[in-house]
C-alpha cells in the first residue's frame, strides 16, 4: 500500500465515526485508489503523477461519507447501548474477581475457624465459583446477542479483519505471560508447602482471573478504537 494514499484516505476519515460501515468503506476506497495508482504506474507515469491521477479518478466522495454517518436517533441509541454494555462488562469483571474470593474464602475456613474439612469446603468454594463465573459469562453473552440490529453496523470491533493480527498477538502475549506466572506460582507453592492436595485451587483461580484480564483488555481496546465519539 502506497503510504501517500494511506495518509490521504486517513485524512478523509478523520471526522468519520469509527464503525464497521466506515471501515468497510475506507478499505474499499483504499483498494480502489491503490488499483488506479498501480495502473497509472504501469502506464509509465511517475509516482507523484500516479498519486495525483488516482485521487482525480476517485472523484468527490462527500456523498459516500455522508451516507455512513448515523442519524440522530441512531446516535442516541448507540450512546445508550454503549453505557449499558460498559455497565454489564464492569459487573462481569467484578463477578469474576468475586468468584475467586469465594474459592479462597471457603478453602480457608477450616484453617481460620477450625470448622469443616479442607476438601469439603474447597469443593463448596469451587462450586460457588463456577456458579458466579457462569452468571458473569451469561451476562456477557446476553449483552452481545441483545445488540439491536440497527446498531450493529456502527459497533466497530477491534478483533475484526482490519486489526486482527496485531491485537491477537498482543492478547496472546498477555495470556502467555499470565499463565507462565500461574505455573511458577503453582510449582513454588506446591513444593515449598507440600500441600499438593489444595494447590490445585490455583488453576481455577487463574482461569477466572484470565477471563477478567481478557474482558479488561477487550473493553479498553474497544474504547481506544472509538476515540472519535459520535456527536450531534
Amino acid at each position: 500500500m502506497n503510504s501517500k494514499i494511506q495518509n490521504y484516505v486517513d485524512v478523509l476519515f478523520n471526522d468519520i465515526p469509527r464503525s464497521k460501515k466506515s471501515m468497510e468503506l475506507k478499505q474499499e476506497i483504499l483498494s480502489n485508489m491503490q488499483e488506479h495508482f498501480n495502473a497509472h504506474i504501469e502506464e509509465g507515469l511517475s509516482e507523484n503523477q500516479s498519486y495525483t491521477q488516482a485521487i482525480s479518478d476517485i472523484g468527490d466522495i462527500d456523498e459516500l461519507l455522508k451516507s455512513i454517518m448515523p442519524s440522530k436517533d441512531i446516535k442516541e441509541k448507540l450512546e445508550q447501548f454503549k453505557l449499558v454494555r460498559a455497565r454489564n462488562i464492569s459487573i462481569s469483571v467484578v463477578m469474576y474477581i468475586i468468584s475467586v474470593v469465594f474459592l479462597i474464602g471457603f478453602s480457608s475456613i477450616p484453617a481460620i475457624f477450625g470448622f469443616g474439612r479442607v476438601e469439603v469446603m474447597s469443593v463448596i468454594g469451587l462450586l460457588l465459583m463456577l456458579v458466579v463465573v457462569a452468571l458473569a459469562t451469561g451476562l456477557i453473552i446476553y449483552t452481545n446477542i441483545s445488540t439491536p440490529e440497527d446498531l450493529k453496523p456502527y459497533l466497530f470491533k477491534e478483533d475484526s479483519t482490519f486489526n486482527k493480527t496485531n491485537n491477537s498477538s498482543h492478547i496472546k502475549e498477555i495470556r502467555s505471560l499470565f499463565w507462565t506466572i500461574v505455573l511458577i506460582f503453582y510449582l513454588l507453592f506446591s513444593f515449598l508447602t507440600s500441600k499438593w492436595y489444595i494447590s490445585w485451587i490455583i488453576w481455577p483461580i487463574g482461569a477466572a482471573l484470565n477471563q477478567a484480564i481478557t474482558l479488561f483488555y477487550d473493553f479498553f481496546k474497544s474504547n481506544n478504537s472509538n476515540t472519535k465519539k459520535i456527536e450531534d
